[in-house]
């Protein structure tokens, strides 16, 4: 057969290889920093009431902003919405929250009535009974720009610190 090989016989690059194939094979340190990061980057969007781009949240309605108790947007005395949390395993991150109106807030959506004509409430010392009530789109997860590149720099990092043997 025609070719070139290359042998590696440097104990020093054998080893490194060597780490690196198990860093590899073991991702769930990373995935851990990448949740503690995304984590806190997003619990600060509560902060900021913007979403992952930077764009403003839609402001409150007026009248519920008469009545709501607690700080800000999606934030209140009784919400545990910023509560975000992540679930790290070998081959993946998940971040996000366990509350069960989290998805509404965040895709936005239209609730209708499951088991009667209309919805009952009351907002700013009124009483209401409608057939639906919009939620406006008003996404916390999801990553940046920023976050991506600070995910990157996570990953290689996890993968020089094998190769230095740390």
């Amino acid at each position: 057969m025609a070719g070139q090989s290359i042998t590696v016989d440097d104990e020093d690059t054998k080893s490194a290889l060597q780490r690196l194939y198990e860093a590899a094979g073991n991702l769930l340190p990373v995935n851990k920093n990448i949740g503690e990061y995304e984590t806190q980057v997003t619990k600060n969007r509560f902060i900021t009431e913007t979403d992952p781009d930077g764009v403003p949240w839609q402001d409150l309605n007026e009248l519920y902003a008469t009545t709501k108790k607690g700080p800000g947007k999606l934030r209140g005395e009784t919400r545990r919405l910023s509560q975000i949390i992540y679930r790290a395993a070998n081959d993946n991150v998940e971040i996000g929250s366990d509350v069960i109106y989290a998805r509404i807030h965040n895709e936005g959506g239209v609730i209708r009535p499951k088991n009667a004509a209309s919805l009952v409430f009351s907002m700013g010392g009124q009483t209401f009974a409608v057939k639906s009530v919009t939620i406006p789109r008003r996404r916390f997860l999801g990553f940046s720009d920023a976050d991506l590149v600070e995910i990157q720099a996570i990953i290689e990092d996890h993968f020089q610190d094998a190769i230095n043997g740390r």
